[in-house]
């Protein structure tokens, strides 16, 4: 199921999302600007002297660093820096609500495969539908008997859930994989418990399903944040399987306390991008030894949302905050990002627990260093 580390994860490739993109875009306003400053007479200063404070407006909005520019150059650079702030602006709103929309579309995808089984029994019946009966009358089958699937498609029948008849080859293909892992099928009217039932579609999703390359690649087709995002679909998968009995199923939720988790993903992500200035220098001091244009830029995100996150949520531990952003950087970041986040979040913690600025409480306390 969802969990924080997964809306970690979500947030960390928004934010670095956005700092490319806002990156992209600082770059085509000043390539703008170098183009007006062709017009501007000898006395502009050359344009590599002017970058920075370009820049600078862009993100600061410090009109003060270009005042010795000519009034119509300096007219035209505010104009590209309003278009600039617009453009961000709607950027940045969109890519929030995308970010958001990815997580809640777990649970549709989540649902979309759970009606697999349905399609394919489906599938199996219009196959069986299109050969010559057999002389005994009894077509064999290895999913259109179970009862079961029958109280998927009861679950899942008013959901507007995507349709499967429009991915027919990739049914066939699968169909065939179930039915050649199944030996030579099973008859109609073979007698199962419920109990069988469910432990055959589990085996089926577990062993069959999920194992072939086909539907691995199909869904990273269909879903960019696949490779995040399917151990969560595969635990929901097979919580709602084993859920089933007579009287139903119980479809999994993608979390006990979405509102709450929601409220820190949205949270974590507008408070990291509000305080990035004040994080950044907090950074540059305790990381003298280093460059800050050369710190891997995922170790960055990963600093600014692990300090956001000490300073913003007091009920979450000092400790479970590090070692939530040090095992990030261990699947995201560089090999040597491990002990740079460390060390860093370590000796800023304590700075920041002496000046106050980090006060923990509830749960907080526990682990509080």
């Amino acid at each position: 199921m969802l969990n924080r580390r997964n809306l970690r994860i979500k947030a960390m490739q928004t934010l670095f999302a956005w700092q490319q993109l806002r990156n992209s875009d600082q770059q085509i306003a000043w390539e703008q600007f170098q183009t007006l400053l062709k017009e501007a007479p000898d006395s502009v200063p050359e344009p590599a002297k002017l970058e920075r404070p370009f820049k600078s407006m862009l993100i600061q909005s410090d009109r003060q660093s270009l005042n010795d520019l000519p009034p119509d150059i300096m007219k035209s650079a505010n104009e590209m820096i309003a278009d600039y702030q617009i453009r961000m602006d709607n950027d940045l709103a969109n890519l929030r609500l995308q970010m958001l929309k990815e997580v809640e579309g777990i649970n549709q995808l989540f649902l979309w495969i759970l009606g697999l089984f349905v399609a394919l029994a489906d599938f199996e019946k219009l196959v069986i539908s299109r050969k010559k009966p057999l002389s005994n009358g009894k077509p064999q089958t290895v999913l259109g008997h179970l009862h079961s699937i029958e109280l998927i498609r009861k679950a899942t029948k008013s959901l507007n859930l995507p349709s499967w008849e429009v991915h027919q080859d990739r049914l066939s293909q699968w169909y065939k994989d179930i039915k050649n892992a199944s030996g030579s099928g099973e008859t109609s009217e073979k007698p199962t418990s419920l109990e069988d039932e469910v432990n055959k579609l589990r085996s089926i999703f577990k062993t069959i399903l999920w194992k072939s390359d086909s539907f691995q690649n199909f869904f990273e087709e269909h879903d960019r944040g696949w490779v995040e995002n399917k151990d969560i679909i595969k635990s929901l998968v097979n919580k709602t399987l084993r859920s089933i009995t007579e009287e139903g199923l119980v479809l999994a939720p993608l979390s006990y306390q979405w509102e709450e988790d929601k409220q820190f993903f949205m949270q974590i992500f507008d408070a990291t991008l509000k305080g990035e200035a004040w994080t950044e220098n907090l950074i540059a001091e305790r990381a003298k030894n280093w460059e800050m244009d050369r710190i891997a830029q995922v170790d960055m995100i990963l600093l600014k949302m692990a300090i956001t996150e000490m300073i913003n949520f007091p009920s979450i531990p000092v400790k479970v905050t590090i070692n939530e952003y040090i095992e990030l950087s261990k699947k995201y970041s560089t090999p040597k990002s491990k002990k740079f986040i460390n060390g860093i979040l370590d000796v800023l913690a304590d700075h920041l627990t002496e000046k106050g600025t980090i006060k923990k409480s509830g749960r907080g306390l526990i682990d509080n260093k």
